[in-house]
């Protein structure tokens, strides 16, 4: 997988030479954030997924942003932005505000909004202010569990593929230098 983003993915000195991007090229410049490592990519799995939650628009800018800020990896930052596009934003955001009304039912403020909306008068404004704070926590625990999760996974997912390969390439030398039980051990 790694591989195959890192063939396809944009050279970095065509995307600074950019006049689009000239105006934060000195921000994009340092090699850290273009590394396909473990750390640059855990960090801008869990960056890139936290802003595609959090923000509803300008995603990818934003976390281009914050990711040249704490040294992640640009473009998985900005790939994992897209984890809200046209086909998942109803289901996500439907789901987010169930979640976000149920936890605020848990703690008592779903009932404070509810009466405060009803105190007043009833319209628009007030059933999309109710609404909306439900909606915004929902987001936030999705934003904050998926870039924990996906952090951690990261880290899992690198060392489990290193002890993999350490043991199928270590498979092939240690068969050749362990002595077998029947062998007797050199005498002096």
């Amino acid at each position: 997988m790694r591989k195959w983003f890192i063939e396809r993915a944009p050279d970095r000195d065509v995307l600074l030479k950019s006049r689009w991007l000239a105006p934060v090229a000195s921000r994009l410049a340092p090699a850290t954030i273009w590394q396909f490592n473990r750390r640059s990519i855990a960090r801008g799995l869990a960056l890139g997924l936290f802003v595609g939650f959090i923000l509803p628009i300008g995603q990818i800018i934003l976390a281009v942003l914050f990711a040249a800020s704490i040294r992640a990896n640009i473009l998985i930052a900005s790939a994992a932005t897209l984890i809200t596009n046209p086909l998942t934003f109803p289901p996500i955001y439907y789901a987010a505000y169930r979640t976000g009304t149920f936890l605020l039912d848990l703690v008592g403020g779903a009932r404070a909004a509810q009466t405060i909306a009803a105190a007043q008068p009833t319209g628009i404004w007030t059933s999309l202010s109710a609404t909306s704070l439900s909606t915004f926590v929902g987001l936030l625990v999705f934003a904050t569990l998926s870039s924990i999760l996906a952090f951690a996974a990261v880290h899992l997912a690198w060392r489990v593929s290193l002890i993999w390969r350490w043991r199928r390439r270590g498979g092939t030398d240690r068969a050749v230098t362990r002595p077998t039980i029947h062998q007797e051990p050199p005498s002096v």
